[in-house]
């Protein structure tokens, strides 16, 4: 069963906040308490139903109308670091409407330690790993055009498949790294699937979503692309 829920509302928010449960789950206390240190108006829905995360995400999405004009996942148990949203929008807000997203520099702390700065955005890397957080700001409009990633094949690897379907239809992210998070990690986290899996789940993305775009790149420069070795890394 699916069900939805308003945590915040405004009257005219800017942005739309979903955060997707699984059965059995809710939100931390620490996110209930760090989101409000924002001034931008937004509202918080929650979207609960025995899916994949990205499937939950959509429901939310498809079941709030009207969308505002920016929309952000957040996960149901991290920190937000002060005006995070406030900064996230204010960076999206400045740029062109081919900039799709704006992400921020995010920390893991728990089981595993360590930081991701918001690192510029670069289709050669994102085409090797992803290094941008589901946990990011987008436009609503876009996401609405093209769709969210939701293939159950691909698991835990679909924020990436979406950074990748963006770039194909031409839209790109603009990091923010004055804007953060911290995410708690577990050992449940860690043991989440094994490299095999990881390996699997990759190639599938990267033959789904990679693939086009390393083609578009060879018709463009009419050459064969080093770019297709990340099959083999």
């Amino acid at each position: 069963m699916n069900t939805f829920k308003i945590l915040t509302e405004s009257k005219n928010p800017k942005v739309l906040v979903v955060t997707p449960l699984l059965p059995g789950h809710k939100v931390s206390k620490e996110t209930k308490k760090t989101i409000k240190r924002n001034k931008v108006p937004y509202t918080w829905i929650t979207s609960k139903g025995n899916n994949n995360i990205p499937t939950n995400l959509k429901m939310g999405l498809e079941w709030f109308k009207p969308l505002p004009k920016f929309y952000i996942m957040i996960d149901n148990d991290i920190i937000l670091g002060r005006g995070m949203l406030d900064r996230l929008v204010n960076r999206l807000e400045k740029e062109p409407h081919f900039v799709a997203f704006s992400y921020a520099s995010f920390q893991f702390k728990g089981t595993i330690n360590q930081m991701f700065p918001a690192r510029p955005y670069n289709i050669e890397d994102l085409l090797q790993h992803n290094y941008i957080s589901s946990n990011s700001l987008f436009r609503s409009e876009v996401i609405t055009k093209i769709g969210l990633v939701t293939d159950k094949h691909l698991e835990r690897l679909l924020d990436w498949a979406l950074i990748l379907k963006l770039y194909y239809h031409g839209y790109i992210g603009m990091p923010c790294p004055e804007a953060n998070f911290i995410a708690v990690s577990t050992p449940k986290d860690v043991s989440a699937g094994s490299q095999n899996d990881y390996h699997v789940k990759r190639f599938r993305v990267l033959k789904e979503y990679g693939e086009p775009i390393i083609n578009d790149m060879k018709r463009i420069v009419n050459q064969d692309s080093n770019v297709v070795s990340i099959f083999d890394t």
